[in-house]
């Protein structure tokens, strides 16, 4: 008997994040098993990446937090030379829509790339 292989597909989107939840775009999630953040170089005055999460596209957005009650935020280590790729948190797990939002005006690296394991 064969053994049944579960075999995931990715996704890779152009992503560009905003200073604020209501600038920043909208990442459907509803199928997304996990994924990650390929930023460019970055001002090293960019420490943290804030997830909003929803049930849908189109509901109320909503700050993302850990089962512990601290924020479930993206620390960065960012580099003015070379490109980073951060892990998304796996709290994102389960909700419908995502939107990620650098607090600091991020420069060239609000620009990047979301990788998404379906």
């Amino acid at each position: 008997m064969a053994e049944v292989k579960i075999r995931r597909k990715y996704k890779s989107l152009p992503y560009t994040m905003g200073t604020s939840q209501s600038g920043s775009s909208i990442i459907r999630w509803d199928d997304a098993a996990g994924g990650s953040l390929l930023m460019g170089t970055a001002a090293t005055s960019v420490l943290t990446i804030q997830l909003w999460a929803s049930d849908t596209p189109e509901g109320n957005f909503g700050r993302l937090f850990k089962v512990d009650g601290s924020a479930a935020d993206i620390t960065l280590s960012a580099s003015t030379t070379e490109s980073r790729v951060y892990a998304l948190p796996d709290e994102a797990y389960g909700v419908g829509a995502i939107k990620l939002v650098s607090p600091v005006a991020a420069g060239t690296a609000a620009s990047c790339v979301i990788m998404i394991k379906t």
